[in-house]
């Protein structure tokens, strides 16, 4: 091959052809052993980048991998779904612990205990059409949240007491978080008696400032209560209560009417001085013309009677179940004990009057009032004038126990009457005649008065009765 040039074109020499062909067949000749041996270094960091590539591009992999496991990951345990899950599964279970996991931490603004969690549990398992209400008003909720078209339901009168709220920040920065809710209620309590104490679970939290005020308690948060309105009154202490099941599915709690069942009853008896006893309290009322007293339970619970003092002790009337307005009392003034005196001393005093006409001795006679034995000595006198002698037999003397009968003519002086049949025997004779004596037998219907004298009964009067009862008797012989 002939060179290109004569001359060097750099110095002006000339160049040998020969040389120069020489020359370029070397530098052939070692391009073709070089083209010959393979190139070790640049294999080498061939095989060296690819390993590395491998590396850098499975790393990559399990790098998206972990990140899309972890979002979807994340995802899951923020999921409204799952927390919905998690409430079905707690109540369906029946396990208020686990129902209070989920509600705590989410909760911790109302404390928020097992006992609640446990009254919500009780009540959706035994109620399962407000179970399934329940539910169905949170999917409805979840959905509006994860549209976006709302962001809580405390406010929302379609609520139920447990709700679905969104929070404000989104967890670990790329998630909508979801929490449930439970609301708290002001409970209205009508009453209708100013100064009724309300008593929710034993606690007293209100009193009522007025007839047939509103009372409102609470916060409270869902649960079973026993509300009571206490009145304790002068004469009475009224309750009423109910049981409150604070589970609303939409809206408030109707509220609680506590209607006291208090009343006046108007009070008469025979005796304007006798007092009245309540539930064996005197009151410090006296009868007078009548009382109105109250409030006053008429159901039957309460009890009255009425006493009073006299001579011969403090009487009593029947007792008597408050079950009406009105209630009027017959005050005898006696008892059993009392009846019994009086029995005796009317017995002895009719013994002794025939015991006195055969002696024509007033001195003989027993049980008479003072006033009355000048009378019998005048009578005897004019027995012995007239030489007139008597002779008698008492047989017996019947009392009828419901004759009875206290009067009072001035304050502080009582006389009592007894209805009485006496059987007898007696004969008026002189003493002239030349028959002996033989007593007629006779039977007198008669009512005697007496009066307490000095701590005795004394027969004061005397004379003919003519409805002396016969049923209800006792008999002296």
């Amino acid at each position: 091959m002939e060179s290109e040039y004569a001359f060097c074109p750099e110095c002006g020499t000339p160049v040998d052809a020969t040389a120069a062909s020489v020359e370029r067949t070397l530098d052939f000749q070692e391009y073709e052993q070089l083209l010959a041996k393979p190139n070790v270094q640049a294999v080498s960091l061939i095989k060296q980048l690819s390993k590395k590539a491998k590396i850098v591009i499975g790393s990559g992999i399990v790098v998206v991998a972990l990140l899309i496991s972890a979002y979807f990951l994340g995802k899951y345990f923020t999921d409204e779904q799952r927390i919905l899950d998690r409430f079905d599964k707690a109540v369906s279970q029946g396990n208020p612990d686990k129902l209070l996991s989920l509600l705590a931490s989410s909760n911790e603004d109302v404390k928020l205990d097992r006992n609640t969690a446990d009254g919500i549990v009780q009540y959706l398992g035994s109620n399962r059409e407000s179970f399934d209400r329940v539910k169905k008003q949170l999917a409805s909720e979840a959905e509006l949240l994860k549209n976006g078209d709302a962001t809580s339901f405390e406010n929302d009168n379609d609520a139920a007491f447990v709700y679905l709220r969104k929070k404000d920040k989104k967890r670990w920065l790329l998630y909508n978080d979801y929490e449930l809710k439970v609301k708290r209620y002001m409970l209205p309590v009508r009453t209708n008696f100013e100064g009724a104490k309300i008593i929710v679970n034993g606690k007293e939290s209100a009193t009522a400032s007025g007839d047939g005020s509103v009372i409102e308690i609470g916060p409270l948060l869902p649960g079973d209560y026993e509300i009571k309105s206490v009145y304790e009154g002068e004469y009475t202490t009224l309750e009423s209560k109910s049981k409150v099941a604070l589970f609303p599915l939409t809206g408030d709690y109707d509220g609680v009417d506590l209607q006291l069942q208090g009343d006046y009853v108007n009070v008469y008896a025979n005796n304007g001085d006798a007092r009245i006893v309540i539930n064996g309290k005197d009151i410090g009322l006296n009868i007078g013309a009548g009382q109105q007293i109250g409030p006053i339970a008429i159901d039957g619970t309460n009890k009255m009677y009425v006493e009073a003092d006299y001579p011969w002790g403090k009487m009593q009337s029947e007792e008597l179940s408050i079950d009406s307005d009105r209630l009027e009392f017959d005050l005898t003034g006696l008892n059993d004990a009392v009846k019994d005196e009086l029995m005796n001393s009317t017995h002895e005093f009719v013994a002794s009057w025939m015991e006195a006409f055969q002696a024509r001795d007033a001195g003989v006679l027993k049980h008479v009032h003072p006033d009355r034995v000048k009378d019998f000595a005048d009578y005897f006198a004019n027995m012995i004038d007239s030489e007139e002698s008597y002779k008698g037999n008492l047989n017996k003397m019947t009392f009828d126990l419901d004759g009875f009968d206290v009067n009072s003519y001035k304050e502080g002086i009582y006389t009592v009457t007894v209805k009485v049949q006496v059987d007898y025997s007696e004969i008026f004779y002189y003493d002239s005649d030349q028959q002996e004596p033989v007593p007629n037998p006779r039977t007198n219907y008669t009512q005697y008065e007496l009066q307490y004298v000095d701590g005795q009964w004394l027969v004061s009067n005397w004379g003919t009765s003519y409805d002396v009862g016969t049923e209800n008797t006792k008999v002296f012989e």
